[in-house]
């Protein structure tokens, strides 16, 4: 290897370590007094910094641990557990505000087809693929309609009884005016 090819390497590593900032203290990882650091995905960790983001319990390399997508380590203790069928998720997941899923897992409740886009609509009777999702609210604005059409059908052929009732009242006080008064 000729001098300008060494220099060129020691620049390049130079600049990977000064570019490194500890994911958790968001300091330079160049700084660290130990000399080593943990990188986990594509985030770098001081050793010290290395904890699960869940119990803040120092966390091994060689363990099992789950990576989360801001790339904070999650313990095996502290794992989450999937919101379809419990088990502990060890391996990718989805996370949807309070509850997690296995990826297989992850699936609409309707078609029963993997939600992959990572586009779906959350209820209170389940997870929906957008398709099926928007079949829904159009079957409910649907039913809304139809429930809105026979209570105007209700209240006009309600009206409709009244006006004849009234009408009827009507013809027999006219009918008693007219009989002679003894």
């Amino acid at each position: 290897m000729d001098e300008s090819t060494t220099e060129e390497t020691k620049k390049t590593q130079t600049r990977l370590t000064e570019d490194r900032i500890c994911r958790k203290c968001e300091r330079s990882v160049v700084d660290a007094k130990e000399g080593v650091v943990i990188t986990f995905g594509q985030s770098v960790f001081h050793i010290s910094c290395f904890k699960c983001a869940k119990c803040g319990n120092q966390a091994t390399a060689g363990a099992d641990l789950l990576l989360l997508s801001d790339g904070a380590p999650i313990c095996a203790d502290c794992s989450y557990r999937c919101g379809m069928c419990m088990l502990p998720i060890l391996d990718e997941a989805i996370l949807t505000g309070e509850e997690s899923y296995h990826t297989h897992c992850f699936k609409c409740r309707k078609c029963e087809r993997q939600i992959e886009e990572l586009v779906f609509a959350k209820t209170s009777r389940g997870m929906y693929c957008m398709g099926c999702h928007n079949e829904r609210v159009e079957r409910g604005r649907e039913r809304r309609a139809k429930k809105e059409d026979e209570e105007r059908e209700r209240d006009l052929e309600y009206a409709r009884v009244l006006q004849k009732q009234q009408q009827q009242q009507g013809a027999e006080t006219t009918a008693l005016d007219v009989r002679p008064r003894l």
